[in-house]
């Protein structure tokens, strides 16, 4: 699950509910030291409705933009993984004592039929265990415990076989992060406890991690879709007309000043989301724990002030997380667009290729 290196490369594909993104990573060397390289990648909108909150309403659109996506990006590699989220995925970060690897199974199944909100037979579960953080006795495993829904993934594992790419395996959006930022800001996920927040159409997912453990993930049910949906009922316009506003496009019918008034309050909103998770994370314990950097991700995090915002909010340094930071980009190769405007829409993608195969 957090692995650098891989035995062939793989497509990572992120089906968002707004569109559907791909990259494909290489390993290069650079004297005895691997570095990624981005050899494929690719943006292609979503028809409208196509995907609604992460459900799968028109399959055929999802296949055929899939499609599309690797045709015009000319990727020929037909392997991918893929990854959901939202309220039909669990992860829980369990604590058992140290036993066999037998015991250990039946005691995941024991602990996921008790801690899972859905029957345990409608759910795919798994489950990883994590390396000990500084100072651990060393009594107890660590273990991040993950259902989803089988429906969920029947239906993503559809369009991908639609779309006649061969489902490698399927991730968790928060763990595919995890690894680009483990990747990208080796240092701050060492030494630091940080917070990734990657605000998609529909989810925003949040991953803590503290001092390279994994310690919190959390999906809310709250992104760009909700800031279109605002401004569309708010000023009476149609969705694509929200949507360009949302991008900063002027309007001749809306006041600029009115719509920095609505979107603030929007912010606001999914500050105060944030806030409760910041909380429960900091309070978990008794130990003196505060977040000390916050990378902010996906498509919103682009919104003019946002990052502002957060800082204002927690006194935490924010910045616009760059899953190509340490990760080569030709930008004589491939359109420099990807890299120098929509860099921030690439997180999960970019973490599903560096996955590595088999885990």
């Amino acid at each position: 699950m957090f692995g650098l290196k891989r035995e062939k490369a793989l497509v990572g594909l992120d089906i968002g509910s707004h569109a559907v993104k791909a990259v494909e990573l290489r390993v290069r060397k650079k004297g005895k030291a691997d570095f990624f390289e981005v050899a494929r990648i690719g943006y292609e909108p979503l028809p409208h409705d196509a995907i609604v909150e992460g459900t799968i309403i028109d399959a055929a659109a999802v296949s055929e933009t899939i499609r599309r996506l690797f045709d015009k990006s000319k990727i020929v590699n037909k392997d991918v993984v893929i990854s959901i989220s939202g309220n039909s995925v669990i992860i829980k970060r369990i604590s058992l004592p140290a036993m066999e690897k037998d015991e250990l199974t039946e005691s995941i199944v024991w602990e996921a039929k008790h801690n899972i909100p859905y029957p345990y037979e409608e759910t795919h579960v798994d489950y990883a265990i994590l390396r000990p953080a500084a100072g651990a006795d060393g009594q107890n495993l660590e273990i991040l415990l993950v259902a989803a829904k089988k429906d969920k993934i029947a239906a993503y594992s559809g369009v991908v076989e639609q779309a006649r790419k061969n489902l490698e395996a399927v991730e968790v959006d928060a763990f595919a992060l995890t690894n680009a930022l483990e990747v990208n800001y080796p240092d701050d996920f060492r030494d630091k406890i940080t917070a990734l927040l990657n605000v998609g159409a529909s989810v925003t997912t949040i991953v803590i991690c503290e001092r390279g453990v994994p310690q919190l993930f959390r999906d809310l049910s709250i992104g760009g879709s909700y800031f279109i949906e605002s401004i569309r009922k708010n000023f009476n316009v149609g969705p694509e007309d929200a949507e360009d506003m949302l991008r900063g496009a002027p309007s001749k019918a809306v006041p600029a000043y009115d719509l920095e008034t609505l979107l603030g309050v929007n912010v606001k909103s999914l500050l105060e989301e944030v806030e409760k998770t910041f909380t429960f994370f900091e309070a978990e314990d008794k130990a003196q724990k505060k977040i000390e950097q916050i990378f902010l991700g996906g498509g919103l995090a682009n919104l003019k002030n946002i990052a502002g915002s957060f800082e204002q909010k927690f006194g935490v340094k924010t910045i616009l997380f760059d899953p190509f930071r340490t990760v080569f980009y030709n930008e004589k190769k491939l359109n420099p667009s990807y890299y120098q405007e929509m860099a921030t829409f690439f997180g999960v993608a970019t973490g599903l290729a560096i996955r590595q195969r088999g885990t």
